[in-house]
């Protein structure tokens, strides 16, 4: 029986989805494959599991057919109804759609009109202008879609680390289950938990290199050898990707998890210290240099201490001042998951979200929350349902009510998700901005506006008194979407200087702001809100992504909004300050 992650899956009801809409079908249909797809990302459990105890449909937005289908998938690798759908739409046209600027009714349009199955169907297309006087497809439309193609390439070869982390995670267990293994763990980027990542890595330590090599090549979420050697086999696996799998002695094991995580730049500081001690350094282990007699490293703190260095976490192994921190015998305070409290950001039904007030209360309940936010859309984004006054007047009566409960439900604070306008404005007049608890404001259009405006509508946007947080700030969509081209020094600056808090937005596909922006923020004093941007319940659980990122960036919770007491975080607050 094939093997699959939590990510493969979620994959293939999207694409499941996406064809689906692509060849026409019914909308609530292809949209209920697209709502599992995002509920199973969020799922904390390994959906193997999950389904061998029956209780798929207790995963929101999965229901008996869906769950019939993630099960014919689990056994045998078929996805029910997809050999009937790719009959009449070939798979490849899904990946169209993954083209910034393509979505499922162009890629229909090229399919119907045109017989443009794959990417490089459209290349030639465009290459040979077949694409002139197609409805929907204007010269600007296509030289989008040409320099869209040339992003998504670019891009093609790297995985979302939410997609990467439940594949290395499940790749390492079965691992860590053979006889003979004495312990697996993921390392590369992967473990310093970069936004995206190449090639998945995963070391094992054993005596019995042939016969883990020999299993891996027959594990179940294998579907093909690229090349096997005495201690590395690579393989293709049931998500599509590549995985490394390198074997190594138990008694180098803390060597060679060191050298196999941390980046080329730290590796090679780590050599040059090594050398002015006299010390040779390698994914074999640490040696005397005349003597060539190995020192202890069993344990990664081993190699550090051969070293003179502390132990530092995975994620900040970059070369980014770690080192010289570790040799003081000092490592980062660095923020963890149970130091957070609550979430500032998220949506519901009353706009583009897909779960209401009351679910998302109950999630954050489940969770331990002591308190959460709801920052809906503000009036002027109308295309999701934006908010008129006298709608958020009327959420908040309910908010009141669910507040009174007695039943320890964490406290739902007033909050709004405003638009920052092409002058720095916001939707609401300051005497409404004033009975919000706090409120977040986000660029959402102006893309291809130039450094100098979009960061001058920032700065205006931190002046207004009532705008707390900055949201999601550069606006990128990874491998869909370019940042916003802003002047960071410039914007971290006047977040210092008007107390304004800036967010690091945990959905995987954003982590925005990025590791190098939060170590600026950090130095400059700048607080920040560590938001999931929920639209969903189910995507609170997407904070674990911020967390590694704010990590990377050497975030400590000292620093974090959402990581204090409520009566803290309201003193924190701009408003109160102001």
């Amino acid at each position: 029986m094939p093997a699959y992650d939590n990510a493969a899956v979620a994959n293939a009801l999207d694409d499941f989805g996406d064809l689906l809409e692509i060849a026409g079908e019914d909308r609530y249909r292809f949209l209920s494959y697209h709502k599992a797809a995002h509920a199973l990302r969020a799922w904390d459990e390994d959906i193997t599991s999950t389904a061998l105890a029956g209780r798929l449909t207790e995963i929101p937005g999965i229901g008996a057919k869906i769950a019939a289908a993630i099960e014919a998938l689990l056994r045998s690798g078929e996805f029910t109804g997809m050999a009937e759908l790719t009959a009449r739409v070939p798979a490849s046209v899904v990946e169209l759609i993954r083209i910034p600027g393509m979505g499922p009714k162009k890629a229909k349009t090229l399919f119907d009109e045109l017989a443009i199955a794959s990417i490089d169907d459209l290349e030639e297309a465009i290459a040979e202008g077949r694409l002139t006087g197609l409805a929907g497809f204007g010269p600007k439309t296509v030289e989008n879609i040409a320099a869209g193609i040339e992003r998504y390439r670019a891009f093609s070869g790297r995985i979302l680390l939410a997609d990467a982390l439940p594949l290395a995670e499940k790749l390492a267990g079965e691992l860590r289950a053979l006889p003979g293994v004495v312990d697996a763990a993921y390392a590369g980027s992967i473990r310093r938990m970069k936004e995206t990542v190449g090639d998945v890595d995963v070391l094992v330590a054993t005596e019995d290199a042939s016969g883990v090599m020999t299993a891996v090549r027959e594990l179940p979420i294998v579907t093909g050898i690229i090349g096997s050697g005495d201690t590395k086999t690579s393989v293709m696996t049931t998500s599509g990707r590549q995985a490394d799998v390198r074997v190594v002695e138990p008694a180098c094991w803390g060597a060679a998890l060191q050298y196999f995580t941390g980046s080329a730049e730290h590796n090679v500081h780590l050599r040059r210290i090594a050398k002015s001690r006299g010390l040779k350094v390698s994914e074999y282990g640490v040696f005397r240099a005349d003597t060539g007699e190995r020192l202890a490293c069993a344990t990664e703190a081993d190699v550090y201490a051969a070293l003179g260095m502390a132990l530092m976490p995975p994620e900040v192994r970059e070369d980014t001042g770690e080192i010289a921190l570790a040799l003081e015998g000092r490592v980062p305070d660095l923020v963890t998951q149970p130091d957070i409290r609550g979430d500032l950001h998220s949506h519901t039904v009353a706009t583009d979200g897909r779960s209401t007030l009351e679910q998302n209360r109950a999630r954050a309940a489940e969770l331990g929350y002591e308190y959460l936010g709801c920052s809906d859309h503000a009036y002027e984004l109308r295309m999701v349902g934006g908010l008129s006054q006298s709608e958020i007047e009327a959420q908040w009566e309910r908010i009141d009510e669910l507040n009174a409960l007695d039943d320890g439900g964490p406290v739902l604070l007033k909050s709004i998700e405003l638009n920052i306008d092409d002058e720095g404005g916001v939707d609401y007049p300051d005497e409404f901005l004033a009975r919000f608890d706090y409120c977040i404001a986000s660029l959402h259009h102006g893309f291809n506006q130039s450094r100098e405006q979009a960061t001058r509508r920032v700065l205006l946007a931190m002046e207004n008194p009532y705008v707390d947080i900055i949201g999601h700030l550069t606006g990128r969509l990874l491998g869909k979407r370019d940042p916003f081209d802003l002047d960071i020094e410039a914007i971290i600056e006047k977040a210092a200087e008007t107390g304004t808090a800036l967010e690091l937005n945990a959905h995987p596909e954003r982590l925005d702001l990025n590791d190098v922006h939060l170590r600026m923020a950090r130095k400059a004093g700048v607080r920040i809100a560590i938001d999931t941007d929920a639209h969903e319940a189910m995507q609170f659980g997407h904070m674990r992504w911020g967390i590694a990122t704010a990590r990377r960036g050497w975030i400590a919770s000292s620093q974090v909004l959402n990581a204090q007491p409520l009566d803290t975080l309201r003193s924190w607050l701009k408003r109160e300050r102001a």
